[in-house]
């Protein structure tokens, strides 16, 4: 019986190296693919610019990116999957979920809703961005989108697409995903996204997260 147990805590010990070092391995790698997008995001961002070896790259940076980042916004990545199938192409996809009332951005506007133009366009600063930021989750999710009150509901409405050339800031500034002492910094171009729409390799369409309305 002692041999037995032996056994199986020597079986058990090995099973949990061999899954610790995979890990170590995967984020290696997966650190190493999204650096890559460094190095891609100072190209111009046309097709021409891009070799079909290097739009892998981006694919698989996108997957990693998403991958990744679902630990700390998962609705931002919940958005880019379903950017991979097919089905969703121009179609309007509804999410129930009140994560963005949690938001202080989102906050201030409901405060302020009725001065402000309808729709309320949502825009965070390029900082807020960064994996390590309090509005990173709403923000990546979010970002660009539309917020409005109708029937006793908050709705955001966001345009799932990547713009060649963003419009709501300087387009020749990558934005800065992880920024922070000891790790390697990874920076985007969101151009580069555009490139695998454009080849139709990811597909864009409108989510639409909605809530209660808050009883005060």
């Amino acid at each position: 019986m002692r041999s037995q147990l032996r056994s199986l805590r020597k079986a058990v010990a090995k099973l949990a190296k061999r899954t610790f070092l995979a890990v170590l391995l995967l984020l290696a790698l997966s650190f190493a693919g999204l650096q890559r997008l460094n190095h891609l995001s100072a190209r111009p961002i046309e097709l021409s610019e891009f070799s079909w070896f290097n739009k892998v790259e981006i694919y698989t940076a996108f997957v990693l990116m998403n991958v990744l980042g679902a630990t700390r916004s998962f609705e931002g990545a919940k958005e880019g999957f379903y950017m991979l199938l097919p089905s969703s192409e121009d179609k309007v996809m509804t999410f129930e979920s009140d994560f963005f009332l949690k938001s202080k951005y989102i906050k201030n506007k409901l405060d302020n809703y009725s001065e402000l133009p309808k729709p309320v366009r949502l825009a965070w600063p390029q900082s807020a961005y960064n994996l390590w930021e309090p509005e990173a989750r709403v923000a990546l999710a979010l970002n660009t989108g539309f917020l409005s009150i109708e029937d006793d509901k908050v709705k955001v409405s966001v345009l799932c697409a990547w713009p060649q050339h963003s419009d709501h800031r300087d387009h020749s500034q990558p934005t800065i995903l992880i920024d922070r002492p000891y790790l390697p910094k990874i920076a985007v171009q969101e151009g580069l996204f555009w490139i695998l729409e454009q080849e139709g390799w990811i597909y864009p369409y409108t989510a639409v997260w909605e809530a209660d309305w808050p009883v005060n």
